[in-house]
């Protein structure tokens, strides 16, 4: 039946006049806060222009190399502070909202970023437009990367301790610093120049100052085997507790092992390390009678900003200086 237009217009009008249209004003008043949150979000997670920008690094060795050769062109962020055991670190949300957005992502490789592993991997298979990312361990010669049955299937990553391989690293800073920002290479190309001359200043005080230490005497027990390429460049000899990476636990074999090195080599001193925990290292040096340094090495880690150890070059000589001074040498550290 068709009612007449004089009913259908009353009811209309009483429709309109209950409280309905409140309750919809109600929602919308509810949906638009969360709006807002969800725009806020994705222009958090962009830079103002929309494209990537500044210079993400995973580890301290890294970012210090970075920043020496940005030299203020271009912001750096680094990833693991000091302390922090790159093997075992595991990026944030906030860290991946940084990864995605920079314009240049530099990590070491060779899995030494055991639990950033796959992000990185996402990252360098699809990058954003612009963006550049680079491992710059990747490019030493696969002939000078340490590999051992003990190690598994990877080569040791530590090759910062060799500091004639990590100048190859460094150049390859220098060279994605220019791919990145075109703008300004001649001053990275001229800042990465006088950093790799530093390096090699210190390689040369290196193989002096350890030449004052006896051949016999160059025995080194740490807490996990990040030392092998440093043994190899300056002559000394390490055993580590743990494995390459700090993702193992040393076992009774281990500390064994560790205990009968010690005692057949009469060795006076073991090391700790700051980015390790010291159970395993004291355990060990109670069995064989031996003392723990008091100053500990770094490995995988710089040192707080002010620490002797707060720059790669000044983490170097303070774990040689230390290394030579514990194990019988009192000479005076060379400035």
């Amino acid at each position: 039946m068709i009612r007449p237009a004089s009913v259908t217009a009353s009811r209309l009008k009483t429709a309109r006049s209950t409280k309905q249209p409140l309750r919809c004003q109600h929602v919308q008043i509810r949906i638009l806060p969360a709006l807002l949150l969800a725009l806020t979000a994705v222009l958090a997670s962009c830079s103002p222009s929309g494209k990537p920008t500044g210079v993400v690094c995973t580890t301290g060795m890294i970012t210090d190399a970075a920043r020496i050769i940005a030299g203020g062109h271009m912001q750096v962020t680094g990833l693991c502070g000091p302390g922090i055991d790159p093997h075992l670190y595991q990026a944030t949300r906030a860290d991946q909202e940084l990864l995605l957005n920079a314009r240049l992502v530099l990590y070491h490789g060779i899995h030494l970023e055991g639990k950033m592993g796959d992000l990185l991997g996402r990252v360098k298979k699809q990058p954003r437009e612009g963006q550049h990312i680079a491992a710059v361990a990747d490019v030493i010669d696969k002939e000078k990367l340490i590999r051992n049955e003990l190690f598994g299937d990877y080569p040791d990553p530590h090759t910062w301790f060799d500091l004639q391989l990590w100048k190859t690293s460094v150049e390859e800073i220098g060279e994605a610093l220019q791919n990145a920002d075109p703008a300004n290479a001649s001053s990275y190309n001229s800042a990465t120049k006088a950093y790799v001359a530093e390096l090699e200043k210190t390689h040369q005080w290196a193989l002096a100052r350890t030449a004052q230490l006896p051949a016999g005497k160059r025995k080194i027990v740490t807490s996990h085997d990040a030392y092998n390429y440093f043994a190899r460049a300056y002559g000394f000899e390490v055993k580590g507790l743990q494995g390459i990476s700090t993702e193992s636990k040393p076992g009774l074999q281990n500390i064994k092992s560790a205990v009968k090195y010690i005692t057949d080599n009469n060795i006076p001193v073991i090391f700790a390390e700051t980015s390790v925990p010291r159970d395993a290292i004291e355990k060990v040096a109670k069995l064989a009678g031996c003392k723990i340094c008091e100053r500990e090495l770094y490995s995988d880690a710089l040192g707080e900003p002010g620490s002797p150890a707060a720059s790669y070059i000044g983490m170097f000589r303070y774990n040689l200086e230390t290394t030579i001074g514990a194990l019988g040498d009192n000479g005076e550290s060379e400035k």
